[in-house]
């Protein structure tokens, strides 16, 4: 049996989060007196490592300095036996849950006003159940302003954008790759993204050309979702009824394309044909299809600091300790321009306003591949750089 890698948060008591620190960790006002090199030296100085347990890291340790790694980088004053490590209060980490965008497109041909009416009347308990799960959503809704006219909750929140366009009966594929532009901007790298197309007719695009395509677009996979015609041997047009007649009683046509590209991404396929009495579950059963806390392997939402304090971004560290050996630190390597990963580490997502802690690949398969250990994210210390 597999054990579970134990994530902690680990906020430093002897520290401030965001000044009280000096480049060690070390509380100011404490002169402990020049460094020793601490028990027999930390002659190890560039490997990322606490080589002689004084909590004190390569550069950041004495007995570092001078040495070839280090240079004349000033280690500052050592330790007395009060202060051989920083004394931490450990806090359960927040998982990082996958963002999900839900791009959305209605047919708007005469024939669907009582399917897009249904839409409307649901899209808004859509959205706040998404979020009732603790997922952070987003949602694109192409189609007429005046077809899909959701309420003001929905359309006035920043997490909702309307792309407002007629949708022709058979163009909610091709409709979905042109307004790409138009949303693109909307969608985020690491969120999942899902489709649903609602329509009572056959699409002018095959499935497979509209995957390969949106894929190109998106640089990723999707799952795709429809609400649009089974297929009905011997019916009208081989499509769904529910009234016996031409729509808006029933479809124009079968949504094949429709049906098989939800098939091949895993997505749902649900009649177009329902009764309106049912459209509450057809919407249900999206809610629980989409709203499933997936987590980011490997990535760790930043704590809030506590109350009158600062996080300073600069005195992060990522600690990965074993089940069995010795703990070490991960050294930082984003930037600006983007992370080097060649030889492991981490980086923020978004170093102008860090909201997530992301580990390198090779940093994340030594994690997540012994089946145990500690992965500490300790703040008030310099942060570690090669």
């Amino acid at each position: 049996m597999r054990r579970p890698i134990l994530f902690a948060l680990t906020a430093l008591s002897a520290c401030l989060l965001g000044v009280a620190c000096d480049a060690g960790g070390t509380p100011p006002g404490r002169d402990a007196g020049p460094g020793a090199g601490g028990e027999g030296g930390e002659v190890q100085c560039g490997d990322g490592r606490d080589n002689d347990g004084d909590g004190l890291v390569d550069c950041n340790d004495p007995g570092c300095t001078g040495t070839g790694a280090c240079g004349n980088f000033d280690g500052g004053p050592g330790r007395d036996a009060g202060f051989n490590s920083c004394v931490g209060t450990p806090y359960e980490a927040e998982e990082a849950f996958a963002p999900v965008d839900i791009i959305w497109v209605v047919d708007t041909s005469g024939s669907m006003s009582n399917e897009a009416e249904r839409v409307q009347e649901n899209m808004a308990n859509f959205a706040s159940a998404i979020g009732a799960v603790g997922i952070d959503w987003r949602v694109v809704m192409i189609s007429t302003q005046d077809y899909v006219n959701v309420p003001a909750s929905l359309a006035m929140d920043p997490r909702y954008r309307l792309i407002d366009r007629p949708v022709n009966s058979n163009e909610p594929m091709q409709a979905l790759l042109d307004e790409f532009p138009r949303y693109q901007d909307f969608l985020r790298r690491t969120a999942l993204t899902h489709f649903v197309a609602v329509t009572d007719d056959e699409s002018s695009l095959d499935w497979m050309s509209f995957r390969s395509m949106m894929m190109a677009n998106l640089g990723h996979g999707f799952i795709f979702h429809t609400i649009s015609s089974e297929e009905v041997p011997g019916a009208f047009n081989g499509a769904c009824s529910n009234g016996g007649g031409f729509p808006p009683d029933g479809a124009a046509e079968a949504g094949i394309q429709y049906w098989r590209m939800a098939q091949a991404t895993g997505g749902l396929t649900l009649s177009i044909c329902t009764p309106a009495s049912e459209w509450v579950r057809l919407f249900d059963l999206l809610t629980a299809a989409i709203a499933v806390p997936i987590m980011i392997p490997c990535e760790f939402d930043l704590p809030e600091p506590p109350a009158g304090e600062m996080l300073d971004f600069g005195r992060v560290n990522i600690r990965y300790t074993p089940d069995s050996g010795d703990s070490q630190i991960y050294p930082y390597v984003g930037s600006d321009d983007g992370a080097d990963c060649t030889n492991g580490g981490w980086y923020y997502d978004d170093p102008r306003a860090p909201t997530r802690i992301i580990l390198c690949p090779s940093s994340c398969n030594e994690v997540t591949g012994t089946g145990g250990g500690r992965v500490d994210v300790e703040l008030g210390c310099q942060t570690f750089i090669i």
